[in-house]
């Protein structure tokens, strides 16, 4: 072996060391673009990378500190690269090119036309970059192998130093036409996996089976004694009425009692000696009937103003500030009396997006209050015709029965309901409301 291979192997493995030792792609870009000059000599050397994997950019010339993407020479590189890359050149050769093909722009000299690409592939991650040089003088084949060697070291080099990204390897595994079929074949055939149709609504914590506090009399509410969700107890005074004019008829009609029986004792002391006071004697004691009658009515009155708990619960008061002051006729509800240990659901689910449900249908309950956590229940009635919520929304009225009936939630709680149908196919599932508003628009 002559001396002279004996120094160029030298430059190699000098070369080699400082790929190593690298600790950046800056220290990189430089080792390629001037020290592979001592191996192989040229005249221009061009260096880039893959920016984006549909994207490749010159990082690096030769003998140029910071690479002028916009200059003439730098362009045409560019455009030579991007030809080669689109070849899919894969292993290191000469070419060369017309001097009409190689002026980078008017009134400047033109490249040499002697080219050798070299591909920079790393054995673990696949392509990493490619290597431009030129020069004037052709390639020996002597020096191609060495480059060609050279180019491996360099891709595994440049590979050592970029990090694993997820994205790029995603971006492999779904462009790969295997991947490609299988995710096609089980989204196929996944339309066809059975599932419960289900629809959401809105829900509230009901009591069950409540005592209605009805107003027993005509009037106007003066005061109520207890708030929303107080205890009470039975025959505990709830609401009470304005007394003033039922207290007025109740001692008007006591009064004209006193009166008739004043005037019934005269006509009976006067009647041994009158035969018209002894006729009047008999509808005196008729009248005396209708006015005690009269007074016991407007004192039942007057006792039905003050309204008691009818049994042991909590009271449910809407808003305690409406009722102060508002008339009532008999019969309108004012509150409920009920027992914070039986509730049920009341869920409203909007007429467009109903299903059919039948009886002891399951139900997911998420209320507002603790939404990560699921009540279960189940269907235990269901309305026919659709009403006019509080929200001007048609809608059906469900009613369920919760599962669990220990630490039953608090009445009054709002929140989801999730109410689960017959079972469809996903494909259905997906596309039904597509599927309506299609029939419903179009009529097919």
């Amino acid at each position: 072996m002559s001396q002279e291979q004996l120094n160029r192997l030298s430059r190699i493995f000098s070369f080699e060391k400082k790929l190593r030792e690298a600790q950046s792609f800056v220290e990189i870009r430089y080792t390629v673009t001037n020290e592979l000059r001592s191996i192989a000599p040229f005249m221009y050397a061009f260096f880039g990378a893959w920016v984006t994997p549909n994207k490749f950019k010159i990082e690096a010339i030769s003998d140029i500190a910071v690479v002028e993407q916009t200059s003439s020479t730098t362009t045409l590189a560019q455009k030579i690269i991007r030809q080669k890359l689109k070849e899919g050149s894969p292993e290191t050769h000469t070419f060369s090119l017309s001097k009409n093909d190689l002026i980078p722009a008017r009134d400047e000299n033109p490249l040499p036309n002697q080219f050798l690409w070299v591909p920079c592939l790393s054995t673990q991650k696949g392509p990493q970059a490619a290597l431009l040089l030129v020069r004037n003088e052709e390639w020996s084949e002597q020096e191609i192998e060495y480059i060609r060697h050279l180019s491996n070291s360099i891709g595994h080099a440049m590979g050592s130093l970029k990090e694993n990204n997820f994205f790029e390897t995603a971006a492999k595994t779904i462009k790969n036409t295997w991947f490609q079929f299988i995710v096609l074949a089980g989204i196929t055939a996944s339309l066809f996996y059975p599932v419960s149709l289900s629809t959401i609504g809105q829900a509230e914590i009901v009591p069950k089976d409540p005592n209605v506090i009805n107003a027993p009399i005509d009037g106007v509410i003066k005061e109520v004694f207890v708030e929303n969700n107080d205890e009470v107890s039975l025959n505990l005074p709830l609401i009470s009425f304005e007394k003033t004019q039922l207290q007025n008829d109740y001692d008007l009609a006591e009064q004209e009692l006193r009166v008739i029986e004043t005037e019934l004792l005269q006509a009976r002391q006067s009647s041994f000696q009158s035969k018209a006071d002894k006729a009047l004697v008999s509808q005196l004691e008729t009248k005396i009937k209708l006015a005690q009658e009269n007074a016991n009515y407007k004192k039942i009155l007057l006792e039905r103003s003050t309204i008691s708990s009818p049994a042991h619960g909590i009271a449910v008061v809407k808003n305690k500030s409406l009722l102060l002051g508002k008339p009532f006729n008999i019969g309108e509800t004012i509150m409920v009396v009920a027992k914070p240990s039986d509730v049920l659901v009341e869920i409203l689910m909007p007429v467009k997006d109903s299903i059919t449900i039948k009886k002891d249908a399951n139900i997911n309950v998420f209320l507002d209050s603790d939404p990560m956590n699921v009540l279960k229940a189940k269907v235990i009635k269901f309305s026919y015709e659709p009403e006019i919520t509080s929200e001007n929304l048609l809608a059906y009225r469900v009613t369920a029965q919760l599962a669990e009936s220990k630490n039953p939630p608090r009445i009054g709680l709002r929140g989801s309901a999730k109410i689960f149908g017959n079972e469809v196919k996903l494909f259905f599932y997906l596309f039904r409301k597509p599927i309506i508003f299609v029939r419903q628009t179009f009529g097919l």
